[in-house]
């Protein structure tokens, strides 16, 4: 049966399909075709979509941080990851003490594969122990990392790594390698450019050179690292960026970017967006346990009421304090009170409670009297604390507070 103005296999109102229901019970005649089950057409594929991860200087202050941060940026699934120098403490002249503490980073990045990394070298990975740069721990760089700076195209961005700290020059881009970048820079027609190095661009010797070269060539964004901390500047358009995995920071104040991060690059056609990702902010998909979010739930809920009302006992001074206890989780817990009032005068009997312990699924109640001396009329009402020790599935202790006010 068609029906007027109905395409087949489109959703339609409610009250359309009514109408036509009713419409066939009057004509003895029940012939409704069910809709089908709606369908929804998948996002346009995007050409040039991907995302890189951006991580700074780990040297070895926080190899711990430093760890976890390789196991998130990991859990990202990014297309690749680059690090903008200090892999290690270096600063010697000892070649095999050298080549120990590169064994030890490439064990630290391992757990990063199959995702692909690359590193430009900062001054603690190519510095002597005279913290000047050394041809031989170039060498030592460019045989376990690649060329001291480089560059590659991926889908619609070109990519450049830059030495900040080579024998050409400390602490700046000169020589053959500012020739090299002029040239990659004149020959490029990537849609986006980023470049990548240790030292902050912004404060080398021949900063404003290299700066007009960028916005010449159009060079998006730069990372860099060195300070051990965040900060961001647009300068003509240009990003600049500083990041910091784990090298110790001057001070831990976040909001001036004493924190550890990693910064998480997506790229989608015409479109950059920059993601500053602190330190553990990525948590793995069993973080947390299901049994563990509905036994604090329930616990806060219903464990004791949120607040009592105060019964007479003996004498207008004296008065009952009744607790209904109720542990409605699948745990057995066990929990501290403390009762007392901001002008400290109501008293307690008993003064002092035992540990209270309730099975899961259980009742009980606790009685105590609270009450006043006379001459000594409290202008406050007593408030009852409770603080309760819990361990997560993954064995992480934790205080769960909650508190019982009361009235007449």
């Amino acid at each position: 049966m068609s029906i007027p103005g109905v395409t087949p296999g489109h959703a339609h109102p409610v009250h359309t399909y009514a109408f036509w229901i009713l419409l066939s019970l009057l004509s003895g005649c029940l012939c409704v075709t069910q809709p089908r089950a709606n369908t929804l057409a998948g996002p346009p594929e995007e050409a040039d979509e991907f995302h890189f991860v951006v991580i700074g200087d780990a040297q070895f202050n926080s190899p711990e941080t430093f760890n976890r941060i390789v196991d998130q940026t990991r859990r990202l699934r990014p297309a690749f990851v680059i690090q903008v120098g200090d892999l290690i403490e270096g600063y010697q002249n000892d070649l095999a003490q050298i080549n120990s503490e590169w064994d030890r980073f490439a064990r630290q990045i391992e757990p990063l594969a199959p995702i692909h990394y690359m590193a430009v070298p900062g001054n603690h990975d190519l510095y002597n122990a005279n913290k000047r740069p050394d041809k031989k721990l170039e060498a030592l760089f460019e045989a376990r990392w690649g060329p001291l700076y480089f560059t590659f195209v991926y889908k619609n961005a070109r990519f450049i790594g830059l030495n900040s700290d080579s024998t050409e020059g400390r602490n700046r881009i000169d020589g053959k390698q500012l020739a090299w970048l002029t040239q990659t820079l004149a020959d490029n027609t990537a849609e986006h450019t980023f470049v990548f190095m240790h030292r902050p661009p912004l404060l080398m010797p021949n900063s404003d050179k290299l700066h007009k070269l960028f916005l010449k060539h159009g060079v998006s964004h730069v990372f860099y690292g060195h300070h051990h901390h965040y900060h961001h500047l647009n300068k003509d358009g240009i990003h600049y960026s500083m990041t910091n995995a784990s090298g110790d920071s001057a001070h831990d104040l976040a909001i001036v970017g004493g924190f550890k991060q990693l910064l998480q690059v997506a790229v989608r056609g015409h479109e950059v967006d920059v993601a500053v990702i602190e330190a553990d902010a990525v948590k793995p998909q069993d973080y947390v346990h299901p049994a563990d979010n509905y036994d604090l739930f329930e616990l806060k809920r219903n464990l004791v009421p949120k607040r009592l009302k105060l019964s007479p006992a003996a004498d207008d001074q004296h008065f009952n304090l009744n607790i209904p206890i109720r542990n409605t989780s699948r745990r057995s817990v066990t929990f501290y009170i403390h009762c007392e009032s901001a002008d400290h005068r109501w008293l307690f009997d008993p003064p002092a409670t035992e540990p209270v312990t309730i099975a899961a699924q259980d009742r009980k109640r606790l009685n105590l009297t609270a009450y006043f001396q006379t001459g000594r009329t409290p202008e406050s009402m007593p408030v009852c604390q409770i603080r309760l020790p819990l361990q997560t599935r993954k064995g992480v202790w934790f205080n769960l507070d909650l508190q019982i006010d009361t009235e007449y």
